[in-house]
């Protein structure tokens, strides 16, 4: 009996640190714990933000992409919608997702015009 202590422990102790209220991982209530992260709105992301700084985003997944060693995926959240491209199996269509990533923006110049788009290079999975 006491041997599952540790692994409750685990399950119902852990998550990461930050200052939203995003629920992640072995919260125990649902309600979140000190161990959340700032989530970011996808309306928000713009192409002129530091691509060396990681957002956290939370949505579900609409939509995916296989490539052959890697893949992307489009998650959306009440404000909009964003493709992230991962180096790992991609997750399932419908799944909530609560990530992290670098934003990267690449330019498609047509006809004089700026028709490129924003999207997120995944760094961490939390949730």
């Amino acid at each position: 009996m006491f041997y599952l202590l540790p692994m409750c422990a685990l399950l119902f102790g852990g998550g990461l640190v930050s200052c939203s209220n995003v629920p992640l991982l072995g919260s125990p209530n649902g309600m979140g714990s000190a161990h959340t992260v700032d989530v970011t709105a996808i309306s928000e992301i713009q192409s002129t933000q530091n691509t060396q700084d990681v957002v956290y985003l939370q949505g579900q997944v609409i939509s995916q992409a296989p490539f052959l060693n890697s893949g992307a995926y489009q998650v959306q959240d009440t404000t909009g919608k964003i493709w992230v491209v991962r180096n790992q199996e991609l997750p399932n269509v419908g799944d909530q997702v609560v990530i992290g990533g670098q934003v990267q923006f690449q330019s498609i110049p047509i006809g004089g015009q700026e028709m490129g788009e924003v999207y997120l290079q995944e760094t961490e999975q939390l949730e």
